[in-house]
């Protein structure tokens, strides 16, 4: 008898001993780019550009819903406009549309590269068999 009253209260401690766990998913960071940027690697085809080219004037300034570039190299638009991600929480792309002419569609990677978010961005300019990709960096 006293073996089986210890055992119901083994269990029936055990029983309230559990609590549920109510878990909370971590939220998906929200993606800014606000601020200037800055090209930091460019490539077209592949052949890496970056010290054949001097993209050290170029800056495009993310502000709310709006961009301005500064400097002209190779980009996906050549004039300010609107920009907007294809969705906020988990961008896979990025829209430009310039104030004069219609919207030009990129794919977007948003990495985190020894401490400091890079946005890739993939574009071809004009000419199809032309394929730029680059690597843009928030400049101090």
């Amino acid at each position: 008898m006293n073996k089986l009253l210890i055992i119901l209260t083994i269990c029936a401690a055990g029983l309230f001993a559990c609590k549920p766990e109510h878990l909370i998913l971590p939220g998906e960071p929200v993606k800014q780019l606000s601020g200037n940027w800055q090209i930091i690697k460019a490539t077209r085809n592949g052949t890496d550009l970056t010290a054949r080219f001097d993209f050290s004037h170029f800056r495009i300034h993310f502000a709310d819903s709006s961009y301005t570039i500064d400097s002209l190299v190779p980009f996906i638009v050549s004039k300010n406009g609107k920009w907007a991600f294809d969705n906020p929480a988990y961008p896979f792309s990025i829209s430009f549309q310039p104030a004069d002419s219609t919207a030009k569609r990129s794919p977007l990677l948003y990495p985190v590269t020894n401490g400091q978010r890079n946005v890739i961005i993939t574009f071809s300019p004009g000419c199809s068999q032309n394929t730029y990709q680059y690597t843009l960096q928030k400049a101090n």
